[in-house]
């Protein structure tokens, strides 16, 4: 029986402690920036932090092209030509070139694909609602698919 009497006292004594830091503005903004600062249990990245990073990371990248990139000085052995031929070299621009999409233009319905059955559907159904169902049940799976059908319960 003493032992059950100190957990509900711990308890009882954990509620009033939550209560106090919820009730009170000054306690419970402490907490959170404790609990989410820097030396914290959960951390919250700021903007310098993230730009710290980036700047270190960039500056690992650059460090490492640097190593890799050949001394303006120094005279690289070249290899003996051997009579192969050689793939035509591309431009950067080239090889990286955005591809040419034509842009549809706006307020006009593609008829092609699987609109063309929710076009003919909406067609019927507003010169003859009473026959719309009768299209709708010829209806394939896949044009079924292409629609979302939402009823509320």
């Amino acid at each position: 029986m003493d032992g059950a009497k100190k957990v509900v006292d711990a308890a009882a004594s954990d509620n009033a402690a939550y209560h106090t830091m919820l009730t009170n503005p000054d306690m419970l903004s402490s907490y959170v920036n404790e609990f989410f600062g820097p030396s914290g249990p959960h951390p919250v990245e700021i903007a310098q932090d993230r730009l710290a990073a980036e700047v270190a990371a960039n500056e690992a990248r650059s460090a490492q092209a640097r190593a890799e990139a050949p001394v303006p000085n120094q005279v690289v052995a070249q290899p003996q030509a051997q009579p192969q031929a050689q793939a035509p070299t591309q431009t950067p621009t080239q090889q990286f070139q955005r591809p040419q999409i034509d842009m549809p233009a706006p307020g006009v319905q593609n008829a092609a694909g699987g609109d063309d059955f929710w076009n003919t559907f909406s067609a019927i159904s507003d010169k003859n609602p009473q026959a719309a169902w009768q299209l709708l049940s010829q209806a394939t799976p896949d044009a079924l698919r292409s629609k979302v059908l939402v009823s509320e319960a």
